[in-house]
């Protein structure tokens, strides 16, 4: 890593830093009154600084200057802490759409999954079966019954699962005893995912 990536790499991570330590100062109370708060004080402030920048602009290239020293501070260490990204594979790559895909629920249903899948460019001929041989090919794990918000006891793919195959070591096989890595004892005969589900089964978020 050159000297000029690494302190690229030390600058994004500071900032990063230092925008976790504000939403951990929003949200340390552990209550919405708190936090609605303190977002309000936050809010006050970015406008009364936006207000003065207007009128200043000295004022925005000083805050400017504070902020990308305490990012240069926050970010020490951080260019030799610096993960190996792995080689970026066609399992990882849809697995890392999933883990979008699914965001802060535990998971996501095949009845959400596939219609998503098929919106891809390159799948958009693809019905639900071809769609699951290509999970299946990917050793993408997918679990026979679970629950995604209100809905519940239709297969899908848990975050749990998907998101481990984004490390490192995530390109290691999935045991084949089942479908996509699903233990052999799963129940055989799945029920439909697709429009002939009845009627207001519908994937919600948790």
């Amino acid at each position: 890593m050159s000297a000029l990536h690494r302190a690229g790499h030390r600058m994004v991570a500071g900032h990063r830093k230092q925008v976790r330590r504000i939403g951990r100062w929003v949200t340390e109370q552990g209550n919405a009154k708190s936090s609605a708060c303190r977002l309000a004080a936050l809010a006050a402030c970015g406008y009364v600084l936006l207000s003065a920048a207007y009128r200043a602009r000295t004022i925005m290239w000083a805050f400017a200057i504070v902020w990308l020293w305490l990012a240069w501070r926050a970010g020490r260490g951080a260019a030799k802490q610096a993960p190996v990204e792995p080689a970026e594979t066609p399992r990882r790559a849809i697995a890392r759409w999933v883990v979008q895909l699914i965001g802060d629920r535990p998971g996501v249903h095949l009845a959400e999954l596939y219609p998503a899948m098929r919106a891809l460019p390159g799948m958009e001929g693809h019905d639900d079966a071809a769609l699951r041989q290509a999970l299946r090919e990917l050793n993408i794990p997918v679990t026979r019954s679970m629950r995604v918000g209100t809905v519940e006891g239709r297969s899908g793919i848990r975050m749990a699962d998907v998101a481990p195959l984004l490390s490192p070591g995530g390109e290691q096989p999935l045991s084949k005893g089942g479908d996509a890595g699903q233990s052999a004892d799963s129940p055989a005969g799945e029920r439909p995912e697709t429009a002939d589900s009845p009627a207001g089964e519908e994937v919600t978020a948790a």
